[in-house]
């Protein structure tokens, strides 16, 4: 299991939109944004092939595909209702950079430099 948080606000959340017993909460990490790579989330009730459990608590579970695993370590998922900006706010601290806006984030790469995946 990876090391992902998940406040009281988005759980309560995710359970209000069916996740939990037979759906779990589907983060994968897909090429785009202005920093290089953004977040795609979803409830979803099937597993694939290459699919990965990367965090359980109770029946609250997070599935990513393989190839976004690396990706997700420390991620920090959170909701907010405010009037600006209402939804899930997905942002992870160790990467390289995000955008001003949040969206989107950049890896470092084995060099020590960023780069987009």
């Amino acid at each position: 299991m990876l090391s992902i948080q998940i406040s009281d606000r988005a759980k309560s959340q995710l359970a209000k939109l069916g996740v939990g017993s037979e759906r779990f909460l589907r983060i994968n990490v897909v090429p785009g944004g202005c920093s290089g790579n953004s977040y795609s989330a979803a409830v979803d009730d099937a597993l694939g092939e290459n699919d990965a459990l990367v965090y359980q608590e109770d029946a609250l579970r997070v599935v990513a595909d393989r190839r976004s695993t690396p990706y997700l370590d420390g991620l920090e998922i959170d909701y907010s209702d405010d009037l600006v900006r209402s939804g899930f706010r997905l942002t992870n601290p160790s990467a390289a950079k995000s955008c001003g806006c949040g969206a989107s984030f950049a890896v470092l790469s084995p060099l020590g430099g960023a780069q987009r995946s």
